[in-house]
C-alpha cells in the first residue's frame, strides 16, 4: 500500500546536475579525464543555520558551505560536481546528513565552487 510522504515545497526546487569524471580513450591509447553529467535531480541549496555550524563533527566549513535538499532519489558522493541551472553556481559535495527514516529527503554538505 502506498502512503503519503511529506514532500520539500515544489516551489523552492530547481533543477540541478550532477556531474562525474570519467575516463575515456584517447590518441595514443591513452585515457584522458572527461566530466559528464549523470543525473539530473530537482534540489534546494540553502545556507547553512547557526545550529550547523555549532553541531556538526565533520570538520571546518567556510563562507561558501551550503546545504543541499532534495527528495529525488539520488545518490552523491563526496567530491561529485553539482551544478545549479538556475544561477549557473556549481558546488562540490562534501558529505551526506543523516535523516529520519520516514521522510525521502537528502541532505548533503556542498561547498560552493568560486571562480572557473
Amino acid at each position: 500500500m502506498f502512503y503519503n510522504t511529506p514532500r520539500l515545497p515544489r516551489t523552492l526546487l530547481h533543477p540541478l546536475v550532477a556531474y562525474a569524471q570519467v575516463y575515456e580513450p584517447g590518441p595514443g591509447g591513452q585515457s584522458r579525464p572527461v566530466t559528464k553529467a549523470v543525473s539530473v535531480f530537482k534540489g534546494a541549496v540553502l545556507p547553512l543555520s547557526n545550529e550547523d555550524w555549532k553541531l556538526l563533527p565533520e570538520g571546518s566549513y567556510t563562507q561558501n558551505s551550503q546545504k543541499l535538499y532534495t527528495d529525488d532519489p539520488v545518490s552523491l558522493t563526496p567530491g561529485q560536481i553539482v551544478r545549479d541551472t538556475f544561477d549557473g553556481q556549481r558546488y562540490t559535495v562534501k558529505t551526506m546528513l543523516a535523516h529520519n527514516s520516514i521522510h525521502p529527503m537528502l541532505r548533503y554538505i556542498v561547498e560552493g565552487v568560486v571562480g572557473k
